[in-house]
């Protein structure tokens, strides 16, 4: 393996560490929600938000990853955030 092919890949693995801990900061957010949503019986699925996401990836990504695969990723990220919250 080249040196270059190396420093990109470590590049890649400080982004993937970000990564991770950013979806674990916002899974402690949709943790004190799901607690809101249980006190105020409120429905654990808001189909208005799930796609104002969807719609807002769509308009910030700039590539080069397709808008299908990016709002693929956020339908597994919400649809974990809403089992999290239904086990609150």
């Amino acid at each position: 393996m080249t040196l270059e092919i190396e420093a990109l890949r470590e590049k890649l693995d400080v982004i993937e560490d970000k990564l991770i801990e950013l979806l674990n900061e916002r899974a402690k957010y949709v943790l004190e929600i799901g607690k809101i949503k249980h006190e105020q019986k409120l429905p654990i699925t808001d189909l208005q938000r799930e796609e104002s996401i969807l719609s807002r990836v769509a308009e910030k990504n700039q590539g080069p990853m397709s808008n299908e695969f990016m709002q693929d990723i956020f339908k597994k990220i919400i649809e974990e955030s809403v089992r999290l919250e239904r086990d609150v």
